[in-house]
């Protein structure tokens, strides 16, 4: 199903459903939520991105991180992933030997939006418009930093190197975007 020059992207919806049974690092890390509602949601992305993983190679789903944190499959290192979750909704974005980044924000009301823009956007970015126009700059910013492995460490600064970012349908409600290593290959989206 992967191919070199594509990225497939998977819109989970965390409410209802059954869950698979989380392996022990992800059972100790749910227990640290606060609330049962976010530990569901917690364990029905990572069983998605397992299910997912699962159907896209045969290799044994072992995972390791990298300096910053991105995992990563010990035994099928060249397919890269990443996992995104925002309230009920989740994307799991696979690619074949590129880096790949993915993010997702529920449009809500953020009074702070433009102090936030100010702290954490990279320096000479317009600032945003609205709050909607914050979310829309924020997951752009975040997938690419996810990409590059940086996470929010990285905040403030543009990773080295070439990358893709583009916007990508994320439901009603939501603002989405995925980051890629280099030229913007083909995106296919499914639903799982």
């Amino acid at each position: 199903m992967l191919n070199p020059g594509e990225v497939h992207i998977w819109r989970v919806r965390l409410s209802g459903g059954k869950v698979s049974l989380p392996t022990a690092e992800e059972a100790e890390r749910a227990a640290r939520f606060v609330t049962p509602a976010l530990r569901r949601r917690y364990l029905c992305a990572h069983a998605a991105l397992r299910a997912i993983l699962a159907s896209v190679t045969s290799a044994p789903l072992d995972f390791a991180l990298h300096e910053k944190g991105k995992p990563y499959l010990v035994s099928a290192p060249g397919i890269r992933f990443n996992l995104t979750h925002s309230r009920e909704m989740a994307l799991v974005a696979v690619a074949l030997d590129i880096e790949v980044g993915v993010d997702i924000e529920r449009v809500r009301p953020l009074a702070e939006y433009a102090a936030i823009a100010q702290r954490y956007f990279p320096p000479g970015h317009t600032a945003p418009t609205s709050v909607r126009d914050f979310f829309r700059h924020w997951t752009r910013f975040e997938a690419l930093l996810k990409a590059h492995g940086a996470g929010l460490y990285g905040a403030g600064a543009t990773p080295p190197g070439v990358w893709s970012v583009t916007e990508i349908d994320a439901g009603a409600g939501y603002t989405a975007a995925v980051a890629v290593e280099g030229p913007l290959p083909a995106i296919h989206m499914h639903v799982a």
